[in-house]
């Protein structure tokens, strides 16, 4: 049990570990991301309003058009000149990032141009002349934001922003040039929160810089960038990768896009996000010592409250098995325990008396297996009483008692020794002949019956043994017996392709309404027992029970004219071997 307790402890610290870990990671990765989203956002809406200012000059505008009507003017006056710089100028100081903007440069490569400058006296002057030293302003340059590079007239580090300016036809007729100043992105950094060994990285086109102290200077090449696999940043704009310098060192590096061929990135150092493995490990030490100390007392007190005591119910439970049923009260504690302890004593007093009366069960059977040798002494005696009349009828010549006598004997045989309850129709019309052979022999040429069968295939359907002898019985006694004479005609035919109708029917005194639906009621509990079990309502009742309540008994009667009782089976044949 203890180093059961050990190893869920050791893979419970693990997990919470792990779990630790990766909230901390995902926590600060989150923080991280919503730090760059928000300045990326700010330092993108001046890059936007510094990209119109350019714009303004090499688009459709006011001051374009001016520029273009300059340009291509082969002597232009001074008060174009005017005009155009003052346009210029206006656009400038319409601009809400305007104060960011180190100088801006239009120019048609050959002997005009004109300069916005923020700080001119802290710069050298412009002239014709040194216009070309400055990088990247060429006749076929175009560059938005692509590089962190040195102002040489005034040695301030700057963002170059190269449009070139269209006139008509769609002819490049000269270049916007502007540098706007790296305190445009650092500006919005000096109150950044960023944690020890991380910084900031600020990707330009395919340039790698890193910020530090408000100055943007180029990364070190020594480091490789590959995917972070284990925990996404939780917008879809932001980025999660690995840096891996050439020292084996390697953090986590989280970029936040501020525009197209922009990015603003942080790294942060493992150990951020990494709890302290030395206070945890003590953690889990005491952890598991006090795992220990409890397994022990637990131990303890299972065996004196569980152990023990099952043990004790084992020895009892084996003294049991023995065939020593005394009741043993140390096993009752008042305990959930000791409730089966007294279970397993009532038990053994169960046992004690089921001995008991199976042993007087079993000397009952006895007797009655000894009566019931002694009944079947009976019936034989009947039949060979019936056999031995039945020949002495036949040696004087009264073949009516032997007839009789024959029939009588087959009825009696099926009642005591048929154990089946559904019997083939050729086997109950047979007893339905023995049983009107004797009728007929008390009653004379008063009662006839003829039987009409309209396919031999029928006497294969199934019907539960004695249904009809109680239905031709009715027909004899309350029928034609009280009028004096009549004729009985029993039907049997197909009813559909799944059931069978049989049909008797005599030409008696009949019966009402009332008297059918009395017959039909169940009987009344003064009723007798015999007539009950086998009248008319039992053949009913015995039919629904067997085959559902669609099948059945139906009575149509006419006073002084007919009786018909009409049997509703289904077409269930017997199996043959």
């Amino acid at each position: 049990m203890t180093a059961f307790a050990l190893l869920v402890t050791t893979l419970m610290s693990y997990v919470s570990y792990e779990l630790i870990t990766y909230f901390q990671r995902k926590t600060a990765i989150q923080a991280t991301e919503f730090n760059l989203q928000l300045v990326s956002h700010i330092i993108e809406q001046d890059l936007l309003n510094l990209s119109l200012l350019a714009m303004t000059s090499s688009t459709n505008s006011s001051t374009n058009t001016l520029l273009a009507k300059y340009f291509a003017a082969p002597e232009p006056s001074s008060m174009d000149a005017v005009e155009v710089f003052s346009s210029m100028q206006e656009d400038f100081r319409a601009n809400r990032a305007n104060n960011y903007v180190r100088r801006l440069i239009v120019t048609d490569h050959l002997d005009k141009f004109f300069q916005v400058d923020n700080l001119g006296s802290t710069s050298l002057p412009l002239t014709i002349h040194n216009l070309r030293t400055l990088p990247g302003l060429t006749a076929t340059a175009n560059e938005q934001w692509e590089q962190v590079m040195k102002d040489p007239l005034s040695n301030t580090s700057t963002l170059p922003f190269v449009l070139p300016i269209y006139g008509e036809g769609s002819a490049r007729i000269g270049t916007v040039y502007l540098l706007a100043n790296t305190s445009v992105i650092t500006d919005k950094l000096k109150g950044y929160a960023l944690p020890a060994n991380s910084q900031l990285l600020l990707t330009l086109g395919e340039r790698q810089y890193v910020i530090h102290g408000g100055q943007i200077v180029p990364a070190p090449t020594d480091y490789r960038i590959s995917e972070y696999r284990n925990e996404g940043a939780t917008g879809a704009l932001t980025h999660v990768s690995l840096l891996e310098t050439g020292e084996d060192k390697r953090q986590m590096a989280v970029s936040y896009p501020i525009r197209e061929g922009i990015t603003l990135s942080q790294t942060l150092s493992e150990k951020e996000f990494v709890p302290q493995f030395n206070i945890w490990l003590m953690l889990v030490v005491g952890v598991v010592l006090l795992v220990i100390v409890l397994s022990a007392i637990i131990t303890y007190y299972l065996t004196r409250t569980i152990s023990l005591p099952v043990e004790k119910l084992k020895k009892r439970i084996d003294k049991i098995a023995q065939g020593n049923f005394l009741v043993d009260r140390n096993i009752e504690w008042n305990s959930e325990l000791g409730d089966i302890g007294r279970g397993i004593n009532r038990l053994s007093q169960d046992i004690v008396a089921l001995l008991e009366t199976r042993l007087a069960d079993e000397k009952q059977r006895q007797d009655l297996e000894y009566r019931m040798l002694q009944n079947q002494i009976n019936p034989h005696f009947l039949y060979n009483t019936l056999n031995s009349i039945k020949w002495m009828a036949t040696i004087q010549n009264a073949t009516g008692i032997a007839e009789m006598t024959t029939s009588l004997s087959r009825l009696l045989r099926s009642i005591a020794k048929d154990p089946r309850r559904l019997v083939a129709l050729r086997d109950e019309l047979s007893l339905l002949d023995d049983y009107f052979l004797i009728q007929k022999y008390r009653y004379g040429s008063h009662i006839t019956m003829e039987q009409h069968l309209e396919d031999e295939e029928i006497l294969s359907c199934l019907i539960p043994r004695f249904t009809l002898q109680p239905l031709l019985e009715n027909a004899i006694f309350h029928g034609i017996e009280p009028k004096g004479q009549g004729h009985i005609i029993i039907r049997i035919e197909r009813e559909g392709i799944r059931e069978v109708a049989i049909t008797i029917e005599d030409n008696g005194v009949g019966l009402t309404d009332d008297q059918i639906t009395g017959i039909l009621s169940p009987q009344p509990p003064e009723a007798n027992p015999l007539q009950q079990s086998v009248g008319i309502h039992s053949v009913n009742e015995r039919l629904m029970l067997t085959f559902g309540h669609r099948y059945g008994l139906s009575i149509e009667s006419s006073p002084g004219a007919y009786t018909r009782m009409k049997l509703l089976i289904p077409n269930r044949e017997e199996q043959r071997p």
